[in-house]
């Protein structure tokens, strides 16, 4: 059997719809479309999107059994691997469809606010399980190589309910855990109390994360019992939010892997339709946040999603660079998801088709020199499964407040030209926002904080409130929006060693012209300094601003605090200033060089991981505008650089001329990429060291 989706190559595995009234017709366009555009794998999607039944009838089922079947055996004989994607597990939305009629027994999904469902089901309920292992013995009966279990395995975002499920099954269930009868009001008073979290709240997501590992534990054996061969695929919303329904990502993992030999992973890359080249700062994270979160053997097929379809939704180009940054961040390959589902001609967008061929063989290229198992460096971006947990709310929090809120930092550092990662384990400086902090163990914060340490507003506070403040250098006195304090103008950057001057300013109006961003008020403790402070319209000094202090554990801390949570405008906070005030103190915070940083224009993407023998570079410039030349700077870690090599537009690994690299006398590859580098496709290179 043809092996699945082989490390050094980009694997395309291609989502179809056949509609059982145009499956042969699709079939034969669908067949010359995989030869002509090197797909590798079709997941043949069932009862899908628009034409969708809510909860699949069985005798529907029955029925489309052979055209799957038939579409398998068409693909086998062109050498494509056909897998199968139902469209629905628990459901998405209702979408005006009631499955009641048919499921008159079956319990559907019920809101924190009392919303209910007609067609999404409570995962708890036994007549949905009933139906569901019927149902998916009858799709693993055509032996797909993947089976995928879809997003819906979730308990929030089944419109018209937001946040589930507070049904009778699910409060019977923790009333019967807490020892006492709960009521859905009672119980989400307790889940979204302010302060200090209820202790319901911890047994809450424990029930979640118990229903919904048995679920899908359930899934496993039912397909592998009838296709022993057929692995079990994964889509995910990103560990941010699946942290709000208590997911275990360890455990959820390898009850749905079943007793196959690898999970593969579909982790979402956003963008389905285009708007802006910053929202690839969402993706690039999303792959490495979900890869954090998984068994270290999973297999990684991205989500690129085209909706509601064809060019008018994304352009070629956004669509080709989903699949280089896939290639360039260690994933196996990509599911394309590019086409309508209502039986219309794939011919209607044959550009993608196209792009897929002529661009293979770059793709595969760049999958060449990059794999899942190599670690990122970078500064360290916080992220933790119970999050949730431990979250302190404010009166009047909705549901949606509880989600995962560590990585604001990231997307605003990758921006500036600073690699980050999410194996912060071993990361020379960490940088904290939100309150994931507060997930995290006494000894894991000390050996935080022993290292290099900036904060935003919302973890400054959190270490506070641990009783961490002599490690910190200041208290906060007072918090508001930044111009309740008055007639506030900027920052001012104040000292020489970090990117201070007369005259420099940041704008204090974030993130637009007409919110405010919040802030808190400063004391500063013996031996803290302000490399920063606020100033009014009057240049007068209203507050300090950015800290540093070097505590008696031997760490360092610096503290900004703007709650970056709510800064929805980057433009507002990513300017040179910034930059070169960043750039000083993630060095003075790391004691060194940092492991990757990009001086380029406006908006970068850098990523550095560590492969065997050499650390790979990549850059994607996030900008319309072409970069001219471009500046890289990497940590040798004490080692000396070999030779540098770069992947040229013909998908070939060439060596990089000796007068564009050297070493610096801290210890640093410094590269000068000196020709224009576009957004389309990234700069890439192998930074191979003497062994």
């Amino acid at each position: 059997m043809r092996r699945y989706a082989p490390p050094g190559r980009c694997w395309y595995a291609l989502r179809r719809t056949l509609p059982p009234w145009s499956w042969q017709r699709n079939l034969d366009e669908l067949l010359s479309f995989c030869r002509e555009a090197r797909v590798d794998e079709v997941i043949v999607k069932v009862d899908t999107e628009e034409f969708s039944h809510g909860q699949v009838p069985l005798d529907w089922l029955r029925e489309y059994l052979p055209a799957l079947e038939r579409i398998r055996d068409a693909l086998a004989e062109i050498g494509v691997m056909y897998s199968l994607n139902p469209w629905i597990t628990l459901g998405h939305l209702d979408r005006g469809r009631d499955s009641r009629t048919d499921f008159p027994d079956m319990q559907m999904m019920v809101g924190h606010d009392g919303t209910q469902c007609r067609a999404c089901a409570c995962p708890l309920c036994d007549t949905w399980r009933t139906h569901t292992t019927q149902l998916w013995r009858l799709y693993a009966s055509t032996r797909p190589a993947v089976m995928w279990v879809e997003d819906d395995i979730r308990t929030f975002n089944h419109l018209p309910v937001r946040y589930g499920c507070f049904c009778p099954l699910h409060l019977q269930a923790f009333s019967d855990r807490v020892g006492k009868k709960v009521t859905r009001e009672e119980l989400v008073e307790a889940l979204l109390a302010p302060g200090e979290p209820h202790p319901w709240r911890s047994r809450w997501l424990e029930l979640q994360g118990d229903v919904m590992i048995d679920v899908v534990a359930n899934l496993a054996w039912v397909v592998q019992e009838t296709s022993p061969e057929t692995r079990m695929g994964l889509m995910s919303s990103g560990p941010d939010v699946h942290c709000l329904e208590g997911r275990r990502w360890w455990e959820f993992a390898r009850a749905l892997q079943g007793q196959a030999d690898h999970l593969v992973s579909r982790p979402p890359l956003g963008i389905y339709s285009e708007n802006s080249l910053r929202d690839f700062y969402y993706g690039a994270a999303s792959i490495r946040k979900t890869r954090c979160a998984l068994p270290a053997d999973a297999i990684e097929l991205t989500e690129i999603e085209n909706y509601p379809f064809s060019t008018f939704s994304k352009s070629v180009s956004m669509t080709a660079m989903q699949i280089a940054v896939s290639s360039a961040l260690g994933c196996h390959g990509v599911t394309l998801n590019l086409f309508d589902h209502l039986g219309n001609p794939m011919v209607n967008a044959a550009e993608f088709g196209q792009m897929l061929s002529a661009d293979k063989d770059y793709f595969s290229a760049l999958a060449s020199r990059s794999s899942a198992e190599a670690k990122f460096s970078g500064v360290g971006i916080l992220q933790h499964e119970r999050a949730s947990v431990t979250k302190h709310l404010r009166p009047g929090a909705d549901y949606g407040h509880l989600a995962d809120d560590g990585g604001a930092w990231a997307p605003l550092l990758e921006a500036m030209g600073f690699a980050v990662t999410w194996d912060f384990e071993t990361a020379p400086v960490l940088a904290l926002s939100g309150q994931t902090i507060r997930a995290f163990g006494e000894g894991e914060v000390q050996r935080m904080l022993e290292r290099g340490v900036l904060c935003d507003l919302q973890a400054a506070q959190a270490l506070l409130d641990r009783g961490y403040g002599r490690y910190m250098g200041v208290e906060i006195q007072q918090r508001g929006r930044i111009h309740d304090f008055g007639p506030v103008a900027a920052e001012e950057l104040v000292d020489p060693d970090f990117g201070g001057g007369p005259d420099r300013y940041l704008s204090a109006t974030l993130p637009s012209l007409d919110t405010d961003l919040e802030m808190g008020l400063l004391k500063l403790a013996p031996g803290a300094i302000a490399i920063s402070r606020l100033v009014d319209n009057e240049r007068q000094v209203v507050a300090p601003l950015m800290t540093i202090f070097e505590n008696d554990l031997g760490g360092r801390v610096a503290v900004l605090p703007y709650d970056l949570a709510g800064l929805h405008m980057m433009a507002g906070f990513v300017q040179p200033y910034r930059r070169e005030q960043l750039h000083t103190v993630l060095k003075w915070l790391a004691r060194g060089p940092l492991p990757l940083s990009v001086v380029a224009g406006g908006y970068a993407l850098p990523t550095r991981a560590e492969e065997a023998g050499f650390s790979r570079v990549t850059v994607f410039n996030l900008n319309l505008d072409p970069w001219q030349e471009m500046q890289i700077l990497l940590s040798a870690g004490g080692r000396q650089c070999e030779r540098v090599e770069f992947l040229d537009d013909s998908a070939s690994w060439v060596a990089v001329p000796d007068e564009d690299w050297g070493m610096t006398e801290d210890g640093c590859v410094h590269i000068i990429h000196r020709r224009p580098l576009i957004y389309r496709r990234p700069g890439a290179w192998c930074v191979f060291w003497r062994s």
